[in-house]
């Protein structure tokens, strides 16, 4: 990779994009409700029983992102990524093979939750970060973008081939694009680091006498990031995220048929919707990230997903339902620019993988108690709507947490040879 008129940096960027295209986390959100709905038809099995599947999924991806962050920070992203890839596939060709045994369903849930979390926007975090530090939000975000992708193709793409092919072979074509697509343009464009390249980030300059500002390496060990405030504040902020995110995502389908009437297709068009809001989300955020403390993106974040979640609660209109899902969706978008730049920022470059795999642990507690949870209490009550005022009510506490934390600490400065060694 040599220095040229595009600044290699972009390049990492982009294949970090194709990999968050079609991750397992994109999978789940886009493809899980039409699938559900599915094996709802075909199998017998009601919304709390397929809930489940997902709560597995989320449960074994909150567990496997901090030993996967340690790898990172150890193996780097490139060799992570490819290894995530190939595993997610398999464990994809397993879920197809299912019939109508609810064991074997959650069984290939634990099978993609526990080999997955690589294909998303983790591995890419420690490169992209290493590559990137002015511009670094904006990196991230145009990287994490790319999950507006496979968030506005794989619902209606999962829905039409359902319907004319089966369920079975919905899965197998993203197995497929996996391999065919994801794996050789990872495999080729994700680069670890700048400094094997005689590269600084963003491309500055890199003479032995030149300060670069900001050492490659730099901040927190793992161990001192837990141990941290700051860190219990975001994990708590993100865990509210997570259960309000996929206790919408998840349960969208049956949540359009009770408020709006929907059909399965129609809802697909709001998870449309949604699902390219996030690109919105991704690249605007990752802007303001690179313009505004943490704390202000946050608790705009945070007030945006109240808007959305009223929307959907209050009206059955389908265009006021999808300036909801258009909410929800930028809001959904800030999210995963967020946490891997408060990671990098709160808690340096040195072990950002690690920060930021604690902090998608705490996101997917929360991710896997939202779905059964809002299953039970609507079925409980009769209907999702008492559910969502309380997703609404539940925003105040990462509103008031992000308001107390403090500046971002100062990183180690570093000059341009000494960058380059670490």
């Amino acid at each position: 990779m040599k220095k040229s008129g595009i600044f290699p940096g972009w390049w990492v960027v982009a294949g970090s994009a194709v990999g968050i295209s079609f991750g397992s986390v994109i999978f789940v959100n886009g493809a899980f409700a039409q699938l559900a709905n599915a094996w709802g038809h075909e199998f017998g099995w009601d919304q709390s029983q397929l809930a489940r599947a997902a709560t597995i999924f989320l449960f074994l991806q909150m567990l496997t992102y901090p030993v996967l962050g340690g790898l990172i920070d150890r193996y780097g992203s490139h060799k992570v990524a490819i290894a995530s890839i190939l595993l997610f596939a398999l464990s994809l060709v397993a879920l197809s093979r299912i019939s109508g045994s609810l064991a074997q369903l959650y069984g290939a849930f634990v099978f993609i939750g526990l080999v997955s979390a690589g294909t998303n926007v983790v591995s890419y975090a420690r490169a992209i970060s290493l590559w990137f530090n002015r511009r670094r939000g904006l990196a991230i975000g145009l990287a994490a973008a790319a999950q507006a992708v496979g968030a506005v193709l794989i619902p209606p793409m999962t829905a039409k081939i359902v319907a004319a092919s089966g369920w079975s072979t919905a899965v197998l074509v993203v197995a497929a694009v996996e391999i065919i697509v994801c794996l050789p343009l990872v495999a080729w464009l994700v680069k670890d680091s700048p400094a094997p390249y005689g590269l600084m980030p963003d491309g500055d300059d890199a003479s032995p006498s030149s300060p670069t500002g900001v050492a490659l390496l730099h901040g927190m060990t793992g161990a001192e990031i837990i141990r941290s405030v700051v860190f219990w504040k975001l994990a708590a902020s993100f865990a509210v995220m997570g259960l309000t995110i996929y206790a919408l995502s998840i349960n969208v389908v049956f949540i359009m048929s009770k408020t709006a009437g929907m059909s399965s297709a129609e809802a697909a068009g709001v998870q449309a919707m949604s699902g390219g809001a996030v690109l919105l989300g991704r690249i605007g955020f990752g802007y303001l990230l690179d313009r505004l403390p943490g704390k202000v993106v946050g608790i705009m974040l945070c007030a945006i997903v109240a808007v959305g979640v009223a929307i959907y609660a209050t009206s059955s209109s389908h265009s006021i339902i999808l300036i909801g899902a258009l909410l929800l969706g930028i809001a959904a978008g800030g999210d995963s620019d967020l946490m891997p730049y408060l990671a990098s920022r709160y808690f340096g470059t040195r072990s950002v993988s690690s920060g930021f795999a604690w902090l998608l642990a705490a996101f997917f507690i929360g991710a896997a108690i939202g779905p059964t949870a809002f299953a039970s209490y609507s079925t409980a009550v009769g209907s999702p709507v008492p559910p969502l005022y309380a997703l609404i009510a539940l925003q105040i506490v990462p509103i008031i947490l992000f308001i107390t934390l403090g500046r971002y600490p100062a990183p180690q400065v570093a000059t341009a040879a000494a960058t380059l060694s670490a």
